[in-house]
């Protein structure tokens, strides 16, 4: 690797017993890795120990913090469940929020219909939004995922799926460059800074529903001054 390399971890997103979604990322590290721009690591979220009786940043796995921290990118291998994605993917997700911002993400589902997994990159993808990834245009698909491996969990029709990732990577690796040149080039001076993620900022829902639109409007713009030292209020 050199020191332009990008870094960008996979992420698989369930912990079932019998997942096929374990193939389909391995499938991907072993390609990516085949490359001289990019470094990645599998990140298995079932190795992950995070607490179930709490949310967000309180419950961080410092680990998971610091592969993302340093992740030019990233990509999610997320089997399609009742139409929706795993919970503790979600719940995983949500322990992080400043790691993300500025970078891109590319979506893989998996599927056991016919479909690879589309319903799921779609509820996926006002996810990203939120936690401050940008997503890139290409997805990757795998549907009918009981009849892609054979027994010792290799991909049968190999090269189909080789030339499938090497546009999505193309892709990813484009926008990943360039939004790594964005946050180390660009300058925002007085404006917000690239580490506020003002999706943090928030008020929750239920709080939402008790306040104004100017109302949210100066309590995001009271937040996001004390961060910088500097409260105001109008």
């Amino acid at each position: 690797m050199t020191n332009t390399s990008l870094f960008i971890p996979v992420i698989l997103g369930t912990t079932r017993q019998g997942r096929q979604s374990e193939h389909v990322a391995k499938f991907i590290v072993e390609q990516i890795a085949t490359r001289d721009d990019v470094e990645t690591e599998l990140i298995d979220i079932r190795k992950i120990a995070i607490a179930t009786n709490d949310a967000g940043e309180s419950i961080k796995d410092p680990q998971f913090s610091a592969t993302v921290d340093r992740a030019d990118g990233l990509i999610i291998v997320a089997p399609e469940y009742n139409h929706g994605y795993p919970g503790l993917l979600k719940h995983v997700l949500d322990s992080c929020l400043k790691e993300y911002i500025h970078k891109a993400v590319g979506l893989c589902g998996v599927s056991a219909g016919p479909f690879g997994g589309t319903r799921v990159i779609q509820n996926l993808l006002p996810v990203m939004r939120e936690l401050g990834l940008m997503t890139i245009f290409y997805d990757l698909n795998f549907g009918n995922v009981q009849r892609l491996f054979d027994e010792s969990g290799n991909l049968i029709d190999k090269q189909t799926y080789i030339r499938r990732l090497d546009k999505f990577m193309n892709e990813l690796v484009w926008m990943s460059t360039v939004l790594r040149y964005g946050r180390q080039k660009v300058n925002l001076e007085n404006k917000h800074s690239t580490e506020v993620n003002l999706h943090a900022n928030k008020p929750c829902p239920e709080m939402a529903t008790r306040m104004g639109t100017d109302a949210i409007d100066t309590f995001i713009q009271a937040s996001t001054d004390t961060q910088s030292n500097k409260v105001e209020t109008s």
